[in-house]
């Protein structure tokens, strides 16, 4: 990559990581880690392009959104995929990589499969919130501190996934996240609203961090023989993780990149 669009990156994800308020020219500088007159000049360009701009106030605001989903050296966006298609040639299912960013769940990756019985709304780049306390909901929260999730959640908003849609209240969720094993599958025979169930297993770094939720996602009818149907789930998603385990940087791998 050239050093111009690696500039231009890094000037793009001090925007992203902005205030919404705006930032100063100077912040935003510091931010990038670029020397001034580069900086000075990629913010003009953006400004003359009408991706920048100023206002009253002459704090700079981005008029575009841009995120790296996946951090660089964590894993590979092209490995995700290639072991999301196949999870769901393998179980002829839809599988699927979801994010957590910030109370958000974002569908990162979808593969389906022609023989599936249903249709999934939920397709790269929709988002939904953590409230609905499903599988998928549950495992990403137990990843963060509880004292976090009491801070920054809105304690009164969570619910079951169901038709019914009951209200959870805080020391009943709090429980549930207590009792969730991240290093285990999660899954919800029932069901949600919209008649999908899932069954996920986390792909974390070396420092017990969540990178990403591997899931299945398929029609919530009864089946002949429940216990074989999770065993055979479980056998693909946690083969899956392992593979993408072994491409996951050690944190001594990390400060050795850093170092170098």
């Amino acid at each position: 990559m050239s050093e111009n669009i690696l500039r231009l990156i890094r000037v793009l994800e001090a925007f992203a990581d902005s205030p919404a308020g705006g930032v100063s020219a100077a912040d935003l500088i510091a931010r990038s880690g670029l020397a001034s007159s580069t900086a000075y000049r990629m913010i003009g360009e953006l400004e003359e392009a009408g991706y920048v701009y100023r206002a009253g106030d002459r704090l700079l605001r981005p008029n575009f959104a841009f995120e790296r989903r996946i951090a660089a050296g964590v894993i590979s966006p092209g490995q995700l995929w290639d072991v999301c298609a196949e999870i769901s040639g393998s179980l002829e299912a839809a599988a699927e990589v979801i994010l957590l960013r910030g109370q958000n769940l974002l569908w990162h990756l979808t593969a389906e499969h022609p023989q599936q019985p249903i249709r999934l709304r939920a397709h790269p780049g929709f988002v939904r919130s953590t409230y609905e306390l499903d599988s998928i909901s549950r495992l990403a929260l137990a990843h963060q501190p509880i004292d976090k999730v009491a801070a920054s959640w809105d304690k009164s908003a969570f619910f079951d996934a169901g038709v019914a849609k009951r209200q959870i209240g805080w020391v009943e969720v709090a429980e549930k996240l207590a009792r969730v094993d991240v290093c285990a599958m999660q899954y919800d025979m029932a069901g949600n609203a919209k008649g999908v169930r899932r069954f996920c297993v986390a792909v974390s770094d070396d420092a017990g961090g969540l990178v990403c939720l591997l899931t299945v996602a398929e029609a919530a009818v009864p089946l002949r023989d429940e216990a074989a149907h999770i065993a055979r789930i479980e056998e693909v998603l946690m083969g899956a993780r392992e593979r993408l385990a072994v491409a996951l940087p050690t944190e001594r791998a990390r400060e050795a990149r850093s170092a170098g």
